[in-house]
């Protein structure tokens, strides 16, 4: 009798590429981008020194540094036709969909006319000039020009709230974008190689990356878990709120991944971050953190054994509040961080290229059937 073919759903515990961009060790709970700890990363950099690491594969000399971010302040200012396809995308599509089509129809970076690593610099500087001039449009304001003083992260800020950022939003949402930038191969980066294999080009390959991290068990997972909080409203059902979603088989948001059954790194870094987000902002962010931290420690009783434990997503919506980020745009934030690290693994990729083309296990009808027509068939 012939071995029962084994197919690993989801492809769990395969290798797919080799790749020098991170390393996730989950014994320890430890991520490095290019040897680097992002925990160090995090606190003594910033996100555009982290994305020279990466389409890089090493830390850049001030010379190095200064010409690269030269060329993101370039690119981080948009045009009239930019701003036109902004507003168009804006008013049809909801966030991620309104990133993902500029992408689409801006696609400037056809074979032959500009470098691969010249489109990736390009798209790395744009995305957040994009995604917040779509914030502006979908609330009902006009666009407005990107500052590229303020660098990427506070640029941001300042399209969404029309004011100068305060240095607490800059920093938070930086640190937030650098722990965001890359993440070995998980759906959206597979997505953006496959992609990419076919030799298609540095934007196709972002789409995919973008609509495959909307996904609620993926990138959307933080908007998930700002709604679990919603829900449970106050401190003092989270318990019984807990005992009801558990007898219910649902799924708590924000906790549990694929990668780790230890505390995310991530997580430890955003969850002191909310911690200091709640103190500055008050109010309902400092509610949502209430309910978080209660949950947390109810959920880690019942779940902790089971290897679920408090993921990125768990603590970032605390953080996004407290920035000023709208919570239906907290996934294409996320998207406008990790498109460097999907341009880095494709850049990466295309070095040795070869056409990623999986088998199936066929387990239809035995083959043969008679074709019988239509009037005959009962």
């Amino acid at each position: 009798m012939e071995t029962p073919l084994k197919v690993y759903k989801g492809l769990e515990g395969i290798y797919v590429l080799d790749s020098s961009l991170s390393f996730i060790d989950t014994e320890n709970g430890k991520l490095y981008y290019v040897g680097y700890d992002v925990e160090e990363l995090v606190a003594r950099s910033n996100y555009e020194e982290v994305a020279y690491l990466l389409l890089n594969h090493k830390l850049p000399t001030m010379s190095e540094f200064s010409a690269f971010l030269g060329k993101l302040r370039d690119e981080m200012r948009l045009g009239e036709e930019e701003l036109e396809v902004v507003r168009f995308v804006s008013k049809r599509s909801g966030g991620m969909d309104a990133l993902a089509a500029y992408f689409i129809m801006t696609q400037k970076d056809a074979v032959g006319e500009v470098s691969p690593m010249d489109s990736a610099v390009r798209a790395v500087g744009k995305a957040g000039s994009v995604l917040g001039n779509v914030i502006r449009v979908q609330r009902g304001d006009d666009t407005l020009n990107p500052d590229p003083s303020l660098g990427i992260a506070g640029n941001l800020v300042y399209l969404i709230t029309s004011e100068k950022p305060q240095p607490y939003q800059v920093e938070f949402l930086d640190d937030i974008l650098i722990l965001h930038a890359e993440h070995g191969v998980p759906a959206s980066t597979f997505g953006s190689v496959v992609t990419a294999s076919t030799l298609s080009n540095v934007y196709s390959s972002i789409v995919t990356g973008i609509m495959t991290l909307k996904g609620p068990l993926h990138g959307g997972a933080a908007e998930a878990a700002y709604q679990q909080f919603l829900e449970i409203g106050d401190p003092d059902r989270v318990e019984s709120w807990l005992e009801r979603a558990l007898s219910e088989r649902r799924r708590i948001m924000g906790f549990g991944h694929r990668v780790y059954k230890i505390y995310d790194p991530r997580a430890k870094v955003v969850k002191a971050m909310a911690a200091k987000a709640s103190e500055i902002a008050g109010g309902h962010v400092k509610n949502l953190y209430e309910i978080a931290l209660r949950l947390e420690e109810a959920a880690l009783a019942k779940l902790a054994p089971k290897g679920l434990f408090p993921n990125l997503d768990f603590w970032t919506p605390m953080v996004y509040t407290a920035v000023g980020i709208p919570p239906n745009y907290f996934t294409a934030v996320f998207a406008v961080s990790r498109i460097v690290g999907w341009v880095a693994h494709l850049l990466e990729y295309w070095k040795d290229n070869r056409l990623i083309r999986p088998l199936h296990n066929y387990v239809g009808p035995p083959v043969g059937q008679k074709y019988v027509p239509i009037e005959a068939r009962h």
